[in-house]
């Protein structure tokens, strides 16, 4: 695929704080590769973040740094002017999703389906021992309870003021096209508090919160936020400084770039379709209800099948008033046939 456009959203949008001023660093704080579970390889995914506007993006694929390394690489190798990759991963399971961002390592630390405080605790202060930094990602997509399994996707999701306390550094604010508001004004009055300590102390342990926005891009779509930094080099180390001082602040259109673009079908999904089509029919006949994958080989909950036991009924009838409407049609066929046929052989010996 190529992404043979440009989009500059600097052109018609403003950084949400007003005040925030200047910037020169448009970043995409969570991204995914064929890696994981993306459509994007790392490469394609490079090109696509500079299509997008951005000139710096972290790329996270659940469980593994692997495609963030090779993102890196490859964008220091032609794209160097244009662009910088963070390497990092998404910590995936039933309870949470956590961006670890600026680390080389995969962090498997306290990584199961069911991590209970205490892991999260662990791999917390693990990415930390490496230099890195933990955002924690779409707040309002984790809670969003599951049609027909009335319980929230992610199970027992910890509480904003618990993960402030076990130590994270920032949150995932934007998310794709949704703005997480309530979890963006307990931020704000975290910073504001501990700007107003520092002003009475001169001096607090504790840093402020970082603001961060992702395009949690699987497939090529439409871009809706852009984190703002200003950095003094055009480098890794200076972004991340900018990141961990949590001076950011993010552009946001929730109508998106309507920038985007789709591979064509294949000719053998084509060939293919007529059939897979029919499959689809006799599906009709039961809704399945999936649970979350937990990215461990597993569901966070079990699935829920409902039948459809009128349709089905229905479709036995229609089966048996068709075959024995054809079957009439094919034995009056018959009759007429052979009567059509006597008449012309008593016709014929008539002569």
């Amino acid at each position: 695929m190529a992404f043979n456009w440009s989009t500059n959203p600097r052109a018609h949008l403003v950084p949400f704080d007003p005040a925030f001023g200047e910037y020169n660093i448009l970043l995409d704080g969570h991204a995914h590769t064929t890696v994981s579970d993306g459509r994007l390889t790392p490469e394609q995914l490079v090109e696509y973040s500079i299509a997008q506007g951005f000139n710096a993006v972290i790329v996270t694929d659940h469980n593994t740094v692997r495609g963030g390394l090779r993102a890196e690489k490859y964008a220091m190798s032609k794209y160097q002017d244009k662009i910088v990759v963070i390497p990092g991963m998404e910590y995936s399971n039933c309870r949470i999703h956590m961006n670890f961002i600026n680390i080389n390592t995969t962090v498997s630390v306290g990584n199961r389906e069911f991590p209970t405080d205490e892991d999260m605790q662990r791999a917390i202060d693990r990415v930390h021992e490496l230099g890195g930094l933990v955002i924690v990602n779409h707040i309002p997509w984790s809670n969003h309870t599951l049609e027909r399994l009335n319980t929230p996707r992610l199970v027992n999701h910890p509480s904003v003021e618990s993960l402030i306390s076990w130590g994270v550094d920032g949150f995932e604010i934007v998310n794709q096209a949704t703005f997480d508001l309530p979890t963006y004004q307990r931020l704000l009055a975290h910073n504001i508090l501990l700007l107003q300590q520092s002003n009475v102390n001169r001096s607090t342990d504790k840093p402020q919160l970082i603001i961060m926005t992702g395009s949690d891009v699987h497939t090529p779509n439409t871009a809706f936020a852009w984190t703002v930094l200003r950095a003094k080099e055009f480098t890794k180390e200076s972004v991340m400084d900018e990141v961990r001082n949590a001076r950011t602040s993010f552009l946001f259109d929730p109508t998106g770039n309507r920038a985007d673009i789709m591979p064509g079908y294949s000719q053998k999904y084509l060939a293919l379709s007529p059939l897979s089509e029919l499959a689809e029919y006799f599906g009709s006949f039961y809704d399945r209800y999936h649970g979350q994958y937990s990215f461990h080989g597993t569901r966070c909950q079990r699935d829920v099948v409902d039948f459809h036991g009128r349709s089905i009924g229905f479709f036995v009838l229609y089966l048996f008033t068709g075959v024995l409407l054809f079957e009439t049609i094919y034995q009056t066929i018959g009759f007429v046939t052979r009567i059509a046929k006597q008449r012309l052989y008593k016709n014929t010996h008539v002569e």
